[in-house]
């Protein structure tokens, strides 16, 4: 995607410097019909210009900030336009930061532009000087606001285990060789793996090089914010979505400054502007949260990857259940593959009792909470122990259903039913957030016959305090963690034991390593069970291996209660015995059968439009253009089109059609472009 019509020019000699004309981004809150625009520069500007500089252009008829990203292409028609000013005397983007931006751009088929506004924080991008600097200018200091993890104190390295030294070695030796290598550290529950990422990026700080460590949510952080901050005081910067536009630029400022070493942070955490970059751990490498859901949809743990390869560095995944596709290339030669296979001090991994819903329905029981997890949750607490509760779904009820005509409360823009919260007597869609009260009759038939069904947290909630009123209990999904600092409140009363119970969504699965949870239910086991989704299998069997996890993590005995429906499913029977080789070998099968990843790769292309007749025959005029243009000998197929999941979405209708194949690069030359259109590659991954 670059500008038509255009011949190279030639750098000057001397360095960094550029040719007369340069290539810029202009960031414009737009996506614009091509990457980069020509302009000249002037020739008292000429020692400033230089790849990665934010400068000030004309654009239309406005002045608007850009990004030089290569030497000059003068247009063959008309001249271009001078740039105006440039507003830092330091580049505001290294030439490894640009490589980085050009790849994505180019392996998720996205504007460059939009790439680079997702590499620089919004407080950097919209930053303006107090006047056009026109030459050289000396840079103002950065003010210091970092966000950090109160109560912490520094802590000495404990000594690693053999196991944990043999999964470190790779690591070290990369770092000491400052060589780029791919390791995977597949590790279960317990095992010690955050020991191994501290081992590796001490000896990258004693190096006098930097880390980066990826966690998938702001959830996880807190305990291990506290642990690389107790290892390495002083030297950790946190990055997360929870920060304002103003602390996340004043927290890039001191790490592009080298102020602080070791970046955590989630999966923006990837572009830190480390001068000395050495190590990239990326814990957690299954979390669907890595990848990004808007423009530039790019997954995070591939972008970690490419630009561990850029600079030179070693680049580590670890995770109790990884993706697929990365235990595949774990064993066909895409990375090392090193584990943990026992948790620290031997302690065994918490049996797992299966509970038939069916079972409980026949018997009678319509509680969420069947006869042998109240059992359990009384022998739990009686004995001082502490238990989470975990369903993935929050809210009192799932759906309101009028039990006269059967129709649902929906969303008037979205095509799903609305959710039910009973503590604000509203009824919410989780998509578009549209609020509305509870209806006294029904908005079809106008029977009074309305009630809600299926089960959230907040019920769970509601549920459990009728059956245990002497119980202390917190809940954590999104409806409790909406201040700034719920998160970390919740964590510490719970790892205080100011609660017995905790009630949580998928934001308890990971991360949390407390001794006394002698506990764990797992309410319903199948609401990702039955997604349409390729990964649902995946999906359900890392959810449930890790929230058991969270259990036998002390010197007391443990248990974990897994209430399903769907027992016999394969995705249950290997959580239930923590088998992930097992479940790996049986979901590549399918995968292989249904040519699903790793077995070919997808790119899904969707049309949003207020018609949905409109969108469809969209739809079907892109689907014939493209298969046309590829031909029947492309490799590749050409599938659709189908509507969305969620067919409707805040008001739009939505179709897609997918590209499938393993060189799904040559369907992006004729990919649908322009108003309406999005693409997603490699979907789901």
């Amino acid at each position: 995607m670059t500008a038509q019509g255009t011949e190279e020019a030639t750098d000057r000699p001397g360095g960094n410097v550029l040719s007369r004309y340069v290539g810029v981004v202009p960031d414009t809150g737009a996506i614009l019909p091509q990457d980069q625009y020509t302009y000249e520069v002037p020739a008292h500007l000429a020692e400033l210009v230089v790849r990665g500089a934010r400068v000030e252009v004309p654009f239309g008829r406005r002045e608007v900030v850009g990004y030089v990203v290569d030497s000059g292409r003068a247009l063959l028609t008309g001249e271009p336009r001078p740039i105006t000013a440039v507003l830092a005397e330091a580049p505001i983007l290294d030439a490894a930061s640009l490589d980085l931006a050009r790849w994505i751009a180019a392996r998720y088929c996205a504007p460059l532009g939009e790439v680079i506004k997702a590499m620089l924080p919004k407080g950097i991008r919209s930053a303006r000087p107090g006047g056009r600097r026109r030459g050289p200018r000396t840079t103002s200091a950065a003010v210091t606001a970092a966000a950090g993890a109160p109560g912490t104190t520094a802590e000495t390295a404990p000594q690693l285990t053999v196991a944990q030294r043999e999964a470190a070695a790779p690591l070290l030796e990369a770092v000491a060789a400052g060589v780029h290598r791919r390791v995977l550290l597949h590790g279960v529950t317990g095992a010690g793996k955050t020991e191994v990422y501290l081992a590796a990026i001490a000896a990258a700080l004693g190096e006098g090089r930097q880390a980066i460590v990826m966690v998938p949510e702001i959830a996880l952080t807190p305990q291990t914010i506290r642990r690389f901050a107790a290892r390495f005081p002083g030297r950790v910067a946190v990055l997360h979505s929870g920060l304002t536009e103003a602390e996340r630029a004043r927290e890039w400022r001191r790490i592009r400054d080298g102020e602080l070493d070791v970046v955590v942070g989630s999966r923006s955490a990837v572009f830190a502007p480390l001068p000395r970059l050495g190590i990239i751990v990326v814990d957690e490498e299954d979390a669907a949260a890595y990848k990004q859901d808007r423009i530039p949809r790019y997954h995070a743990v591939d972008v970690a990857l490419e630009r561990g390869r850029l600079v030179n560095i070693p680049v580590v995944l670890g995770s109790a259940t990884p993706r697929v596709e990365t235990f595949y290339a774990a064993h066909t030669g895409g990375f090392e593959l090193v584990t943990l296979a026992e948790r620290i001090s031997g302690r065994r991994l918490p049996p797992i009792e299966v509970v038939d819903l069916r079972e409980e329905l026949r018997a009678g029981n319509r509680s969420p909470l069947s006869f042998e997890l109240v059992r359990a949750l009384s022998e739990c607490h009686a004995g001082g122990g502490q238990s989470i509760l975990f369903l993935n779904r929050r809210g009192t009820a799932t759906v309101v259903v009028c039990r006269n005509c059967g129709e649902s409360v929906s969303c008037d823009s979205c095509s799903v039913s609305l959710v039910y919260h009973a503590q604000r007597r509203r009824c919410d869609c989780h998509y578009c957030g549209a609020s509305r009260p509870l209806p006294d009759i029904c908005p079809s038939c106008g029977s009074t016959a309305i009630r809600g069904l299926g089960m959230g947290t907040e019920r769970l909630e509601a549920e459990v305090h009728e059956r245990f009123p002497d119980l202390r209990l917190l809940r954590m999904d999104r409806d409790t963690t909406v201040t700034r600092d719920a998160y970390f409140t919740i964590y510490d009363a719970f790892a205080n034991h100011e609660a017995d119970c905790l009630i949580g969504t998928q934001m308890v699965a990971k991360g949390w390593d407390l001794g006394n949870v002698r506990l764990v239910g797992i309410v319903n086991a199948d609401v990702s069970l039955h997604f349409p989704d390729y990964r649902s299998g995946e999906s359900t069997f890392s959810l449930l291996t890790q929230v058991a996890g969270r259990a036998g993590r002390g010197d007391e005995p443990a248990r974990v209660i897994l209430q399903t429906y769907s027992p016999q499913h394969y995705a249950v029977r290997h959580a239930t015995t923590h088998d992930y080789l097992s479940f790996a070998r049986e979901e590549i099968r399918v995968r292989r059968a249904l040519r699903f990843p790793p077995y070919t790769r997808m790119v899904v292309c969707t049309i949003t439009h207020r018609d949905d007749a409109h969108a469809e025959i969209e739809a079907r005029r892109v689907l014939a253009e493209v298969s046309g243009k590829l031909g029947a000998g492309s490799g590749l197929d050409v599938l659709g089109p189908t509507p969305a999941f969620l067919h409707r979405l805040r008001g739009e209708y939505r179709w897609q059609i997918t590209v499938r194949g393993e060189a799904i690069e040559r369907a992006f030359p004729h990919l649908p472009r322009g108003r309406g259109w999005s693409i997603d590659v490699d979907p789901g991954q």
